[in-house]
C-alpha cells in the first residue's frame, strides 16, 4: 500500500536494520487491527548531507521518525533531512544540478520496492527536452546498489542493458566488463563512455558492427537532447527517453 498523500495520526512501529553504509527504516502497519501491512523504506545516509533546494519545511517535528512519516504523507517528498526539530523535504527528481552541503542532521532517501529487491529506482531520466536526476547519484557509493538498468524507450519497442552496480560510483558502472544483459546479442560492445558533467550529460556505446548509440545534450543555447542509434552519418533509430535506474540489495 502506498501511504503517500494520506494524513494519519496512527502510531507506527519502527524497526532499524543496520547495514555498512545504510540503515533501512521500516514503518509497519499501525496498531489498529487492520489486516493490511504497509511498509515504507528509507535509506539513511551515513554522512550528514542536506540539499539546498527544499520544497517544504516543517518546524517543531519531534524526531527523525516524525519527519520521515510527514514525508510519506506529502506526495512530492522523496528526500528528507531532520535537523534538531526542523524537517526539510525535497523532491525525487531535479532538472538542474543538485547541490548539497555538510550539516548536523539525519538525512534519508525514500527507497522504492519495499525492500524486496524487485523494484527499480530512477536516478537519471533524459527526454528530448529535459534531463532529470535524483539525489541518489550524489551518494551512489554509499548505497547498496546491486544492478543498474540503462533503458532506451520509444513507443513501439524498448531496449534495456543491465549492468553490475556492486561497488561502483555514479559513473564507473558504465563499463563493458560490467554488462550483465545485452539486449542486442549481435552487438559486441567496444567502448562505453559516460562523462561526469551532469549539466551536459553524454552516454556513448560503440560496437564492433559499426553502430554507435549516443545520448547527449545537443549544442546550442536551447536545452534539447538527442538519443539515437547511428552508423556513420546515418541515423538508424531514435528514442523518446533514456531512463537509468538502480536496484538495491
Amino acid at each position: 500500500m502506498n501511504l503517500k498523500g494520506m494524513e494519519t495520526s496512527m502510531q507506527f512501529s519502527l524497526i532499524l536494520i543496520s547495514l555498512p553504509a545504510l540503515s533501512l527504516v521500516f514503518f509497519a502497519t499501525p496498531r489498529t487491527g487492520a489486516s493490511e501491512l504497509t511498509k515504507v523504506i528509507f535509506g539513511e545516509l551515513t554522512a550528514s548531507k542536506c540539499l539546498l533546494s527544499r520544497i517544504k519545511t516543517i518546524e517543531n517535528t519531534s524526531s527523525a521518525e516524525d519527519c520521515t512519516l510527514r514525508c510519506i504523507c506529502y506526495d512530492p517528498c522523496e528526500y528528507v533531512s531532520y535537523c534538531n526539530g526542523s524537517c526539510y523535504m525535497h523532491r525525487s527528481l531535479y532538472d538542474k544540478e543538485i547541490k548539497d552541503y555538510d550539516c548536523n542532521c539525519s538525512s534519508y532517501i525514500l527507497l522504492s520496492g519495499n525492500g524486496t529487491g524487485t523494484s527499480w529506482q530512477k536516478v537519471f531520466e533524459m527526454t528530448k527536452y529535459s534531463f532529470k536526476r535524483s539525489p541518489i547519484y550524489l551518494y551512489w557509493d554509499k548505497l547498496p546498489i546491486e544492478k543498474v538498468k540503462f533503458h532506451l524507450i520509444k513507443k513501439d519497442h524498448e531496449r534495456a542493458f543491465i549492468f553490475n552496480g556492486t561497488g561502483t560510483n555514479s559513473t564507473s558502472w558504465f563499463q563493458k566488463d560490467k554488462v550483465l544483459i545485452n539486449p542486442q546479442t549481435e552487438w559486441v560492445l567496444r567502448t562505453l563512455t559516460f562523462n561526469e558533467n551532469f549539466s551536459h550529460p553524454y552516454f556513448y556505446i560503440e560496437t564492433t558492427v559499426l553502430f554507435r548509440l549516443e545520448a547527449k545534450r545537443e549544442s546550442g543555447s536551447d536545452e534539447t537532447y538527442d538519443i539515437s542509434l547511428k552508423g556513420g552519418s546515418t541515423v538508424f533509430d531514435t528514442f523518446e527517453a533514456l531512463v537509468i535506474s538502480v536496484l538495491f540489495y
